[in-house]
């Protein structure tokens, strides 16, 4: 069966560290809505160290052009390595080594873990394993993100994880968030950036590949002002959003 992951071109640097940073944006955006359900700094340590670890291996992944089924796999054995430290701390030895406890208590929490923060009172801090649902949320997004972004055809469907990310958060939070505006607004202005970002880059392969075909100006001129007309449209929808919102 074909598989939609993108050709080698899409690796280069320039490309990585862009579609890199602006996942880490969007995410730590999107993260904020998980602030109000855990209110610890546990939750800090495990976005961080969730978008760091996940985009690493997401890099390496698409640098030596692994089939989908060994990245799937290789994310579920990092998951299970650092799960039990970012997720269930308190099962730990030294604060880093799992425990044989720890990891069922992380195998559990994946399944069990959404129910219980339906029925416990916020915020739950680093309480038991409940802190594997967000774990699950940041670390799950940041691989399915960054390889949509680096791989995949259509690499605009990047911006949808972190949106995912946020929903989810957003439902499991408290019915009455502190400030219900500022984050959504913040996420669309990023995620409109991003797509911006990607129309341009690939207009401009577009028009390298031209370049190299023909010595004609005008195609670039025109690209400019496409360019610029893009901009001018993400704008225009901003303002609407932002009015609607």
């Amino acid at each position: 069966m074909s598989t939609p992951l993108k050709p080698r071109r899409r690796t280069r640097p320039v490309f990585v560290l862009v579609n890199t940073a602006m996942l880490w944006l969007t995410t730590a955006i999107a993260s904020t809505a998980l602030w109000p359900i855990y209110r610890s700094a546990a939750l800090v340590i495990l976005v961080a160290v969730a978008l760091a670890v996940g985009s690493l291996l997401v890099i390496i992944a698409a640098e030596l052009r692994w089939p989908s089924v060994t990245v799937l796999l290789t994310s579920i054995a990092v998951f299970l390595v650092i799960g039990v430290p970012l997720a269930v701390p308190g099962k730990t030895q030294f604060g880093v080594l799992p425990t044989l406890d720890g990891f069922v208590d992380l195998v559990t929490g994946v399944a069990l873990g959404w129910k219980q923060l339906l029925t416990i009172s916020l915020p739950v801090g680093d309480y038991q394993a409940l802190l594997v649902p967000a774990l699950v949320l940041v670390y799950g997004t940041t691989i399915i993100g960054l390889t949509l972004a680096l791989r995949a055809k259509y690499g605009e469907l990047a911006v949808l994880p972190p949106i995912v990310l946020f929903l989810v958060a957003t439902a499991f939070g408290p019915r009455f968030p502190d400030r219900p505006l500022a984050a959504p607004l913040a996420l669309l202005v990023a995620v409109l950036f991003w797509l911006v970002w990607f129309r341009w880059y690939r207009r401009r392969v577009a028009i390298r590949q031209l370049a190299a075909q023909s010595a004609d100006g005008p195609v670039a001129a025109e690209s400019g002002f496409s360019g610029l007309r893009t901009v001018l449209s993400a704008a225009v929808i901003l303002a609407i959003a932002s009015t609607a919102a």
